[in-house]
């Protein structure tokens, strides 16, 4: 029986060792990006180096109409008139960024 309590309390010591150490160097997402939106701004910032909101919709939005959420994509509304905002989809919008980010114009202005 003690080597039952022994290999509990080693198991318990390890699992705590291990959550530490995910935390510390960030080996899994804090938050996960699933069921997350973003506007223009976040999604600008966090994908796309920080690029101005005429890039995006000139470089992304207009050029990429396959990401427009009625053509099976992550935006809704990407040219929205008064009143209205565009809604990113955040896990969808990471995932596209990272297969085409090599097709961007990132040197134009």
């Amino acid at each position: 029986m003690e080597l039952d309590d022994f290999n509990r309390g080693l198991v318990a010591l390890i699992k705590k060792i291990v959550r530490k150490v995910i935390g510390e160097f960030d080996l899994v997402p804090r938050e996960s990006l699933k069921g997350k939106t973003w506007d223009v701004e976040e999604f600008r910032k966090k994908c796309l180096g920080g690029k101005g909101r005429a890039w995006v919709k000139r470089e992304i939005f207009d050029r990429y109409p396959e990401i427009y959420i009625e053509n099976g994509g992550f935006v809704v509304d990407p040219f929205p008139g008064t009143g209205r905002k565009t809604i990113i989809y955040a896990y969808d919008a990471s995932l596209w960024v990272t297969a085409h980010y090599r097709e961007f114009n990132w040197g134009v202005k």
